[in-house]
């Protein structure tokens, strides 16, 4: 289970997991934005794929769902959360601790560095111009955001700009999502976007999905 502290750079972990992830040949990160509320979802996701991940990601508006997920064993060893134009800036994690939510942090996996912040501060309904200007302060070469609710994956001077897409709300005709993003040391990262299902018969089920398609 994952040891609820947080370290300098806002993630939360052991310093032991968090060692060990930078200098993972490769890790894949489990990444969800957007949940507005459906713990339901997130827990599905999380039972799915959580144990497969080395790392979540949360990319905002939605912090209060990942306070009532933070006792899961289903959780990664590392969690890297973020603040959206609908959080707060502060986590509960129980009844005497607290946490801050950054509205940015970088972190590295397996010798990437990776940016995670909304987007409401960087423009991003105008495209990933801020981001990219940020990017250059922490040497990211990922980045993940949320906000505009949209899955996708764009590549732009040496950058890899990744959004899950929202787990609940999606917009522009897409389904709900998220992505699974693994990183190779010196390798471009692998990003599989899936798409969130249910039916009566099925439940919550989850399929691999182009959202450019």
């Amino acid at each position: 289970m994952i040891e609820l502290s947080q370290n300098k750079l806002f993630l939360l972990g052991s310093e032991k997991s968090i060692f060990e992830l930078a200098r993972k040949e490769s890790a894949k990160i489990l990444a969800i934005s957007d949940s507005h509320g459906n713990v339901n979802i997130l827990n599905s996701i999380l039972c799915e794929f959580g144990k497969k991940c080395d790392a979540l990601v949360f990319c905002g508006d939605g912090t209060v769902d990942i306070e009532k997920i933070l006792g899961s064993e289903f959780l990664p060893k590392v969690v890297a959360l973020v603040r959206g134009n609908g959080d707060e800036s502060t986590l509960r994690i129980n009844s005497k601790k607290t946490i801050k939510v950054p509205p940015a942090l970088t972190f590295n996996v397996a010798g990437t560095n990776v940016m995670v912040t909304h987007g409401h501060i960087f423009g991003v309904y105008h495209g990933t111009a801020g981001l990219e200007n940020h990017s250059k302060e922490t040497n990211a070469t990922v980045i993940l955001y949320g906000h505009t609710h949209i899955a996708d994956i764009t590549q732009n001077n040496g950058i890899t700009f990744i959004n899950p897409g929202s787990c609940s709300l999606p917009r522009q005709s897409l389904p709900p999502s998220f992505a699974l993003i693994e990183l190779t040391q010196n390798q471009k990262p692998l990003c599989t976007f899936y798409k969130i299902g249910a039916t009566i018969s099925k439940g919550i089920f989850f399929e691999e999905f182009n959202p450019s398609k």
